[in-house]
C-alpha cells in the first residue's frame, strides 16, 4: 500500500478516525475526573559518616561506605517497623502494609542522597507521614550501624596522665530539610492522560479505518469500475450538497465544479462512439444504475440539458415506478409517456419545451401499479424509430436495472447504456449484477457515470481556471448554419452570394438567438402533425383517470380488443 492510498483511505473514513479520537479524549476526561486527587511530600537524607577523620584516603573511604549504605537503606524506609511506629505516631487508618504502598524511595546513582516520597489524599497528612518516617528511619539506621575505628582505651591508674583516643566514626542520615504541603496533585496527571487518551483513539480509528477499507466492497475508484464493466467512465460527478435544492446544476451553477463534469460526460458521450461519428452513432442512451438513489435522473436530466446546446434533444421519462423529471424541470404534472402508449394521445402533444433552454421532454405521465408494463409493447418500438428521425439524442431516464425489469427492457430497444454508479454505495457485486443483466438483453454500455464523488483536494490539485469574461458591449453575430448538402471545401468556397447581415442600430440582432422566419415557424405543439389531423390536448377519457382499455386487456402489439 502506497503513502497516497492510505492516505487516501484516512480521508475517506475521517469520521471514524474523529469519531475514535473523540472517545478517546472523553475517556480520558472521565478518567481524570473520577481518579481520585493525590498529593505527594518528599524528605531528602543526606548519608555520611559521621566523626573525625585524619586523612584524604580514610575520607575516601568512609564516601565509598557511605554510597554502599544508601543502597541497602531504601528496602529499610518501607519496612514494618518504620511504617507501624508511623502509623502508631499519627494514629492513621490503614496497616502497615498499605501505607508502605503510599512510600517511595529514589537514590540516584553514585550519590550518598536518598529521597523519600510520601503520596495520600490529604496534602497536610503526606507530609505529616513523610517527616515521621525521615525520622523513624533515622533512629532505627543510628540503632543498626555499629561505631567504626579502635575500641576505647582503658582507664589509666589513679594518677597517670590520660592519653587521647581518636573518635570512632558512624554511618548516619540526617534530614537534609522537612517535608512540607503541596497543594499541587501528582495524581492524575492532565496532559499525560489527555495525551494517551488522545493517542489511543488515533491509533484504534486508524485501525478501524483501515479494517473497513479492507471489507468495504463499495466502488471508491474509476480504475476499479473500468475493470468491473469493461465500460470507459464518461465523467466523474463530484459531490454537493446544494444538489438537493438544485438539482439541474448547469442552470443554477454553469461555472461550477459539478456542471464542468455534466459538460464532460457531454463531450465524451458525443464523441465516444467506436470512431463513427457523432451524427451516426447512439442517438438513444438510457441513463440507469443499479440500485435506487444513485442519481440516475438528476444525471439523465443534466445530461440531456448539456446535450440540448447545439443539439435537437428530447427527455423520456420511462421511470414509472418513481418519477422524477417532472419535479427536478419543475414541470406541472400532465400527459406524457404513459398517455402517448396507452394511444390516448400522440407524442408530439405530449411533450413539452423548457422556456428557456431548447430541451423537449416527454414525462412519464399518469403512473400505477401495472403501467410499467407498457414499456415492453411494440408501440415503445415505433415511439423511439419516431424520435430517432426527429431528434439528434432520445436520453430515457429509466428504473434502476436489479430491483425491476423496466430497465432492462428499455434498454433492448435503445442504442446504448449509461450506468450511474454512486461512489461510496454502490458494491462491486451490484455493478457486476447491473453488467451482467444489460448483457442478458444484448443491450451494449457505452460508459459509466462515478457519482456522488469527493471533491479533489485543491492543495494537491491546484488547477487554474479562466476568469468569468466580462459581459459583451455588443451583441453576438449568429452565423448561418452550415448546409448538409452544400457543405464547405476546397472545391466549393463560400461566396459572398450570402453574406452575414452587418449589425447597426437599424438591424439589431438579438444575442444568442436566432432570428425568427415567420414563413417557416415551427409550431409549439404539434410540428410533425398537420392542423386538420392533430388530436385534442384533453381527449375525451382516461387522461390522468382510469388505464385505457389497451393498458389491461389490449395485446402487447397495442392492437384494440
Amino acid at each position: 500500500m502506497s503513502i497516497n492510498e492510505a492516505v487516501r483511505i484516512v480521508r475517506e473514513r475521517c469520521r471514524v478516525v474523529l469519531l475514535c479520537l473523540l472517545l478517546g479524549l472523553l475517556g480520558a476526561a472521565a478518567a481524570v475526573a473520577l481518579i481520585p486527587r493525590e498529593y505527594a511530600a518528599d524528605v531528602p537524607l543526606y548519608v555520611s559518616l559521621v566523626g573525625r577523620v585524619e586523612t584524604s584516603d580514610q575520607a575516601y573511604q568512609a564516601n565509598q561506605l557511605a554510597k554502599a549504605r544508601v543502597a541497602s537503606y531504601a528496602p529499610l524506609m518501607r519496612d514494618e517497623r518504620i511504617t507501624q511506629a508511623v502509623i502508631n505516631r499519627l494514629q492513621l487508618p490503614m496497616t502497615a502494609e498499605q501505607l508502605a504502598k503510599h512510600i517511595t524511595v529514589t537514590v540516584a546513582p553514585d550519590a550518598i542522597v536518598m529521597v523519600e516520597t510520601v503520596t495520600d489524599t490529604s496534602p497536610q497528612r503526606a507530609a505529616a507521614i513523610a517527616n515521621a518516617a525521615a525520622e523513624e528511619f533515622v533512629g532505627l539506621v543510628t540503632q543498626l550501624e555499629q561505631p567504626i575505628g579502635p575500641a576505647p582505651a582503658p582507664a589509666p591508674a589513679l594518677g597517670a596522665a590520660r592519653q587521647p583516643t581518636p573518635e570512632p566514626t558512624q554511618i548516619r542520615p540526617r534530614i537534609i530539610r522537612q517535608a512540607t504541603p503541596s497543594l499541587i496533585p501528582v495524581s492524575p496527571n492532565v496532559p499525560f492522560s489527555v495525551a494517551l487518551g488522545a493517542a489511543l483513539g488515533l491509533l484504534i480509528g486508524l485501525g478501524a479505518a483501515f479494517v473497513r477499507n479492507a471489507r468495504d466492497t463499495s466502488v471508491r475508484d474509476p480504475e476499479r469500475l473500468q475493470v468491473l464493466t469493461s465500460a470507459a467512465v464518461l465523467a466523474t460527478i463530484p459531490a454537493d450538497r446544494a444538489a438537493g435544492n438544485s438539482p439541474i446544476t448547469l442552470d443554477q451553477s454553469p461555472e461550477s465544479a459539478r456542471a464542468e463534469a455534466y459538460r464532460t460526460l457531454r463531450t465524451n458521450l458525443r464523441f465516444h462512439h467506436h470512431g463513427a461519428p457523432w451524427n451516426t452513432g447512439a442517438k438513444v442512451v438510457v441513463v440507469t444504475s443499479a440500485g435506487i438513489g444513485e442519481g440516475k435522473s438528476v444525471t439523465a436530466c443534466n445530461l440531456a440539458r448539456a446535450l440540448a446546446t447545439g443539439s435537437r434533444v428530447i427527455l423520456i421519462d420511462a421511470n414509472l415506478r418513481h418519477p422524477q423529471v417532472e419535479t427536478y424541470l419543475g414541470l406541472e404534472p400532465g400527459p406524457g409517456l404513459t398517455t402517448v402508449l396507452a394511444g390516448n394521445l400522440g407524442w408530439p402533444f405530449a411533450r413539452r419545451r423548457l422556456n428557456d433552454v431548447a430541451l423537449e421532454v416527454l414525462s412519464s405521465g399518469p403512473v400505477g401499479p401495472r403501467l410499467g408494463e407498457l414499456l415492453i409493447w411494440r408501440r415503445m418500438d415505433e415511439l423511439l424509430q419516431e424520435l430517432r428521425r426527429c431528434y439528434d439524442f432520445v436520453i430515457i431516464d429509466s428504473p434502476a436495472l436489479l430491483p425491476v425489469s423496466d430497465a432492462a427492457a428499455v434498454a433492448a430497444r435503445a442504442d446504448g447504456v449509461i450506468l450511474v454508479v454512486r461512489y461510496g454505495a454502490t458494491t462491486e457485486e451490484q455493478v457486476a449484477a447491473a453488467v451482467e443483466a444489460l448483457r442478458a438483453v444484448s443491450a451494449p454500455v457505452l460508459g459509466t457515470v462515478l457519482n456522488m464523488a469527493p471533491a479533489p483536494n485543491p492543495r494537491r490539485r491546484r488547477v487554474d481556471t479562466y476568469a468569468e469574461p466580462p459581459s459583451p458591449h455588443l451583441p453576438l453575430l449568429m452565423m448561418n448554419p452550415p448546409n448538409p448538402a452544400n457543405p464547405v471545401s476546397p472545391a466549393n468556397p463560400v461566396t459572398s452570394a450570402n453574406p452575414v447581415t452587418p449589425v447597426s442600430p437599424a438591424n439589431p440582432v438579438s444575442p444568442l438567438v436566432p432570428p425568427a422566419n415567420p414563413a417557416n415557424a415551427v409550431s409549439p405543439v404539434s410540428p410533425l402533425v398537420p392542423p386538420d389531423r392533430r388530436i385534442p390536448l384533453e381527449p375525451a377519457g382516461n387522461v390522468g383517470g382510469d388505464p385505457p382499455d389497451g393498458v389491461d386487456g389490449s395485446s402487447p402489439d397495442g392492437a384494440a380488443r
